[in-house]
């Protein structure tokens, strides 16, 4: 280690030593870079880095554009109006919760590890069809184990059960995913990244930036960045940076689900490090939660002079107008619509209203065409 090192970077370094792959190793020199000493005598120290991050970025690529010429993928293939994951530890009750839930039948038993394969099932929520996946408990093991994480990065949700609110074995998983640079705890930042036609490193918000603008410029210059604006959207600091820049880091909501297996909790906490707490016993509080999660809306439609159709509702993006709702049901009525009337979140019943009302949940929309 360097003379006059900090703390941070030895621990920057240790993390680069034991690093498996290209881009844990590309995390891992971004902190080194970040958290390198700034004397005169460190200058080689700073460039080798450099040289390091350009080369790994390089080779990054190259295996990437290879991936996509194979079509190679580790996800399950999304399917229905969201997708959501089951992670805990084995006999945590993952397979009971699945059971339960959905329509999935997947082997019970109270051995560990009885789940080897992904189970899936699907969770009727108002219409909106959700697909729920089990993972294996095998989060630390190896290729399995990378396997599981790249599922997990892909789910709109991640859902965890613990046994008895055992708030140790959530931290236990938490702390292991926020090391594969899957983050439970923390928030996307607010930094939109454009890459730009002019030479130099730009910011957009300045005032915003809370650590010495010379270090951070200094860090993304070493980190490749020559022709980029960088857009802040919130009060930044060197660790928002290297999140942003960070091409691991995914950021997933998750909920958590006590499993009863001794006895009943009667003071379970309704949070935990970011993440909400239910009981498995109630069902229509956590399925409300993960339709919640997902950022949609139901939205039913009905015909003149008839009641609305609750059987095959529209499952749309928060968000979505009246026009969005017409190209789902037909092109023909989205081409030909003039407006249309809304029951629920209008101030009348069957109010009147534009093609681009925002529609909200549980609306019932009549088209006129």
């Amino acid at each position: 280690m360097p003379a006059n090192a900090s703390y941070e970077y030895g621990l920057a370094q240790k993390k680069y030593d034991e690093a498996n792959t290209s881009t844990d190793k590309l995390v891992a020199l971004q902190e080194m870079l970040s958290t390198a000493p700034n004397h005169k005598g460190a200058e080689n120290l700073r460039k080798d880095i450099s040289r390091k991050i350009s080369s790994l970025k390089n080779k990054m690529e190259k295996q990437t554009a290879n991936l996509k010429k194979s079509g190679y993928t580790l996800n399950v293939k999304k399917d229905g109006d969201g997708q959501v994951v089951i992670v805990g530890l084995t006999n945590s009750g993952k397979s009971t919760f699945l059971k339960e839930y959905t329509n999935a039948k997947p082997l019970i038993a109270n051995y560990p590890y009885t789940t080897v394969r992904p189970e899936i099932g699907t969770l009727n929520y108002g219409g909106a069809l959700i697909q729920l996946i089990e993972v294996p408990s095998f989060l630390s093991s190896g290729e399995l184990g990378s396997q599981i994480h790249s599922m997990i990065r892909v789910a709109d949700l991640v859902i965890f059960t613990i046994r008895d609110d055992d708030l140790e074995e959530l931290d236990g998983i938490i702390d292991l995913l926020e090391s594969k640079d899957i983050f439970i705890t923390k928030k996307k930042p607010k930094i939109n990244i454009v890459r730009s036609k002019f030479l130099g490193i730009s910011f957009v918000n300045e005032q915003n930036l809370v650590d010495d603008k010379n270090k951070v410029l200094d860090l993304l210059r070493d980190s490749g960045y020559k022709s980029h604006t960088f857009i802040l959207n919130q009060k930044t600091k060197i660790k928002d940076i290297l999140l942003s820049i960070n091409p691991r880091a995914c950021f997933i909501p998750s909920i958590c689900v006590s499993m009863p297996f001794k006895s009943e909790i009667t003071n379970l906490k309704s949070i935990y490090r970011s993440v909400p707490i239910y009981l498995f016993k109630d069902k229509s509080k956590v399925c409300t939660k993960i339709f919640a999660e997902l950022d949609e809306i139901i939205v039913y439609t009905k015909k003149p002079g008839q009641k609305a159709d609750t059987h095959e509702p529209l499952v749309l993006d928060k968000g979505s107008t009246v026009l969005d709702a017409a190209m789902e049901i037909h092109k023909t009525i989205y081409k030909n619509l003039k407006s249309a009337k809304v029951w629920g979140s209008t101030k009348y019943k069957g109010q009147n209203v534009s093609k681009k009302y925002v529609l909200q949940n549980q609306d019932v929309v009549e088209f006129m065409i």
